[in-house]
């Protein structure tokens, strides 16, 4: 199910895209944003947009400033050919004071590059065309967590300055693409069941559908019974063991991990842990639907279970591993803090990691290298 990609160069696509629900109401927050993408994410850009640039004619001193922001690598490919050089303390050096681009305001829109016009949003027209925008944007969280509904969907007419896709799938594989998105979109919404059933429920789901090409939704209520948790610590040991992989690996989602295991350190941990998680459920009664509907606009805006180069059970393991870190730190990190707010920077901070980094196939490896992959065992600790 994983897709080679091919394509060609840019241009403008115009016409109707698939969105979730929320996306027209989208407009960034400048400079209210708490975490603005503006500061020490890593932004890499392609090499014609590094020479449009280099290129532009316009006021010396912010020609300068410009020549000083991007810097190439020094085994540079077309796609990844420079980097932002972030300032000392770890902003852009075209980010200003009020939040807003000092390129954007200078030069116009259309020299930026497509990575700053277009986050968070994440354009596809390999498939079919469709755009949603990633969880790594605070913005995009408010707006999901807004209301209580089921994401929809709905289709826009938008147009993006992108590469075009060479296309070489055919019409059936287009269409199994929509038919499965549609089913496990389905599946994860179904209330009826706790999130963690509805999970593993999906891996029953696309364990058939490696075998049958066309399939409707299981019905697969029988297939992993609901798993009443005495105690925690056996099952945190694993976890702990699991995500102390990730030490020096990704500096953000680091700190949020060692700020989370602190909590338990030299302290019961059976006992603080269901402190934390009475804590947390009590801040946030519909936890479940918040939990769901980022992992559906998270799945939709990377094209599972149909991601590029990835087959569909590491896709699926690597959900599963997502869903334990996000339960992990929220309702450890939640034990001090008490805001919707607090909540929403703990989940786009993680997802600067989970959507822009190569953390899907990490996770997947290091939970394969402990032999945790099994769904009885998965089981066990998504429903801690």
């Amino acid at each position: 199910m994983a897709l080679n990609s091919k394509y060609s160069s840019k241009e403008t696509i115009k016409g109707e895209f698939l969105v979730p629900d929320y996306y027209k109401d989208f407009t960034c927050k400048g400079g209210s944003c708490r975490d603005s993408c503006c500061q020490e994410w890593k932004v890499t850009i392609p090499m014609d947009q590094y020479f449009l640039l280099n290129g532009l004619n316009c006021k010396k001193t912010i020609k300068q400033k410009i020549d000083r922001t991007f810097r190439p690598f020094i085994n540079p490919t077309p796609e990844r050919y420079a980097e932002i050089v972030h300032t000392q303390d770890g902003n852009c050096p075209l980010h200003k004071e009020d939040g807003y681009c000092l390129l954007h305001e200078t030069c116009g829109e259309n020299v930026l590059p497509l990575v700053c016009r277009y986050y968070p949003r994440g354009p596809k027209i390999n498939y079919i065309n469709e755009v949603s925008c990633a969880n790594s944007c605070e913005k995009t969280l408010e707006l999901l967590f807004s209301t209580n509904e089921i994401i929809k969907f709905e289709k826009l007419n938008l147009k993006f300055h992108m590469n075009k896709y060479e296309s070489q799938i055919s019409d059936e594989k287009k269409r199994l693409y929509q038919e499965v998105r549609f089913d496990i979109f389905g599946l994860l919404s179904n209330r009826d069941i706790p999130l963690s059933k509805r999970i593993l429920d999906l891996g029953v789901y696309l364990d058939t559908l490696d075998k049958h090409s066309n399939i409707n939704i299981l019905n697969t209520n029988d297939k992993h019974d609901i798993i009443k948790i005495e105690t925690v610590n056996d099952y945190y040991q694993i976890i702990w063991k699991l995500f102390d992989r990730f030490n020096g690996k990704y500096p953000r989602l680091e700190a949020q991990l060692e700020e989370a295991k602190s909590l338990y350190i030299n302290k019961d941990v059976n006992e603080i842990y269901f402190l934390a998680k009475k804590n947390f459920e009590s801040l946030f009664s519909n936890h479940e639907i918040m939990f769901e509907k980022v992992i559906i606009n998270d799945l939709f805006f990377k094209q599972f279970p149909f991601q590029t180069n990835f087959n569909v059970k590491d896709q699926y393991i690597a959900l599963c591993g997502t869903y334990i870190l996000l339960r992990y730190l929220s309702i450890s990190l939640m034990y001090t803090k008490t805001t919707i707010e607090d909540f929403i920077d703990l989940i786009s901070k993680t997802y600067t990691v989970i959507s822009h980094s190569s953390f899907d196939a990490v996770i997947s490896t290091f939970i394969r290298q402990l032999n945790l992959e099994n769904h009885y065992t998965l089981a066990k600790i998504m429903q801690m």
